[in-house]
């Protein structure tokens, strides 16, 4: 195989001929093109006979079972998603981790080699939150009705334990049904447990950098595991942030050369002082980098509640974690207030629609009774 697509796509091929898995899926494809797009995992799709219904298989990356930390991860996911079963907002897990083995012929030397497929069951969705973003297909009111429910999806994970520390717009689901799943619990932690990290000695902080909170970048989640609850909340701020503008907040407050410094200067520091070393500087860090406003960009925020979005993605993306709330109770709150006042607008312009058509031409009682007790009914 030539490059990383030519193997995917031959392993994919794979599990395709299969007539069925574990006797119980059977009628497999891949997902996408290439299975999903994940480094070291591989989705199809299969029908379920247990369910009779549709679902997703996730696959680790045979071939990369010699990275020992992405292995560990997947385990990880496995074993954390039957902690969420019955609970909404969570991706839901069918079958649990398992795997079997499968005999390929070399191509040149015609030899016969096992590969070991580990794999488990989860529900199928139908879309993701990065594909509304990029294909800006959501309503204002849309927007804060998917937040509401991100919101909702990490407060579950945060009150069962366990901080995600790989939120980002990718790992929330949009089912068939149009409701949101929150998946890839792959570099989650339980947090008060005695569950030590994965890797003592992993450097690089956990999940995508885009969303990373600067304290992640500086390590002090190894320190003080449970900091990764506010670090889901300064990835739900810029999730929140990228959903109204269309890009990546990491990407315009600091550059590349900025977050590896802060790595490596801080790894450098003794674990026992990393904490207050960091505290002693993030206020001028936050100074330094301040966040923009959302009107700046060209994707349009309505502007009767531009100024409370961009408080609530600021207060919590804020560069300095001691700042950001750790009460869902008031962002729900926040997100509710917008969520109103949009749709009251809403109702607001639709009365004034009504009210210039009437202007132009006469209208009975009856008619005007009518669209009155509309607009009321609306605003309530």
């Amino acid at each position: 195989m030539t490059n990383d697509a030519d193997r995917r796509a031959a392993l994919l091929a794979i599990l395709e001929r299969r007539r069925d898995i574990d006797g119980r899926f059977e009628d497999i494809g891949r997902i996408g093109p290439l299975g999903g797009a994940g480094h070291w995992s591989l989705l199809v799709s299969a029908w379920d006979r247990d369910s009779k219904k549709r679902v997703a298989l996730k696959f680790y990356d045979p071939l990369r079972r010699q990275d020992a930390y992405r292995w560990r991860c997947f385990q990880r996911e496995a074993e954390l998603l039957p902690r969420f079963v019955g609970q909404p907002d969570i991706l839901q897990c069918v079958a649990p981790l398992s795997q079997f083995e499968e005999f390929v012929r070399h191509e040149s030397s015609h030899v016969e080699f096992p590969i070991t497929f580990a794999y488990y069951g989860v529900e199928l969705a139908e879309s993701d939150v990065k594909e509304a973003i990029v294909g800006d297909r959501w309503t204002a009111a849309d927007k804060l009705f998917y937040f509401r429910a991100m919101c909702r999806a990490v407060q579950r994970a945060h009150r069962n334990g366990v901080a995600h520390r790989d939120l980002k717009p990718d790992n929330f689901l949009i089912m068939s049904d149009g409701t949101l799943r929150l998946s890839d619990f792959g570099t989650a932690r339980c947090i008060g447990e005695r569950e030590t990290a994965l890797l003592q000695e992993y450097a690089l902080p956990p999940g995508h950098l885009a969303y990373a909170a600067p304290e992640i970048w500086a390590s002090l989640h190894d320190v003080q595991p449970a900091i990764a609850f506010l670090a889901d909340i300064y990835a739900l701020g810029a999730i929140l942030f990228e959903l109204f503008s269309g890009m990546q907040l990491n990407v315009l407050v600091f550059d590349r050369e900025t977050t590896v410094a802060l790595n490596q200067a801080m790894n450098a520091v003794d674990r026992s002082s990393r904490i207050r070393t960091y505290e002693s500087f993030v206020r001028d860090m936050a100074d330094a980098h301040p966040l923009p406003s959302l009107g700046l960009f060209g994707r349009a925020v309505p502007l009767c509640i531009l100024q409370l979005v961009d408080r609530l993605y600021m207060t919590l993306a804020a560069i300095d974690y001691r700042r950001r709330p750790s009460d869902f109770n008031s962002i729900f709150h926040d997100v509710n207030r917008c969520s109103l006042i949009v749709e009251h607008v809403a109702a607001y312009q639709r009365w004034r629609l009504w009210k210039a058509r009437m202007r132009r031409r006469p209208a009975d009682a009856k008619e005007v009774a009518s669209a009155r007790a509309g607009v009321a009914h609306e605003g309530e």
